[in-house]
């Protein structure tokens, strides 16, 4: 899965827009009504990472989250200052999953993730959240809507030239506004349901 900020990282180390990197290394999939994800491609001979190169990642230096995090992967989120939601995923049916010695999550989190990374997933939980409770009093009918709002707030609407946390911040004001847009009358976005 490529999130927002790795995106930004794609292309700004590419030194393209956002759009084209999503357009040349990714593709856009549903996990649910309203909830597109960007995925990297895969290159037909053996299924592999379009960046994997000679058998060697070739943006080490920018990888994915879910490529940092790697063989952890998230428990049940984040928490708040709780690193330990992160656990070990080893797969003995994928010899080429790692094997290497257990690791202390909060440690691999640490050394793998910057101050901008960290921010970044703590702010997208909140947002996500929020988005979830949106999306489940919005009709099914603005789905083609709230999925291109999704795509467009959360993935192209930067500038690689500008700090990335900023117009992430805006980018999710604007984006609670446009689906809060879609709730009709009379609804209260910030319900339990």
């Amino acid at each position: 899965m490529v999130e927002s900020l790795d995106l930004f990282r794609i292309a700004r180390h590419l030194d393209i827009d956002t759009a084209e990197a999503a357009n040349r290394y990714t593709t856009a999939t549903l996990i649910s009504w309203g909830a597109p994800i960007l995925l990297l491609k895969t290159k037909l001979a053996g299924d592999v990472c379009v960046f994997l190169k000679s058998g060697k990642c070739g943006i080490q230096a920018i990888k994915p989250r879910a490529c940092r995090l790697y063989p952890l992967t998230l428990g049940l989120g984040p928490g708040e200052e709780n690193l330990k939601d992160f656990i070990i995923y080893k797969s003995p049916e994928k010899p080429f999953h790692y094997n290497g010695p257990e690791q202390c999550a909060d440690e691999w989190v640490k050394a793998n993730f910057d101050d901008e990374a960290r921010a970044y997933i703590s702010s997208e939980y909140e947002y996500i959240r929020s988005f979830g409770k949106m999306m489940r009093q919005i009709p099914k009918k603005h789905e083609a809507t709230v999925e291109r709002l999704m795509l467009l707030y959360r993935y192209f609407y930067f500038d690689t030239d500008q700090a990335f946390m900023p117009q992430f911040l805006r980018n999710m004001v604007c984006l609670t506004q446009k689906l809060q847009d879609l709730i009709p009358c009379g609804e209260n976005a910030d319900a339990d349901d």
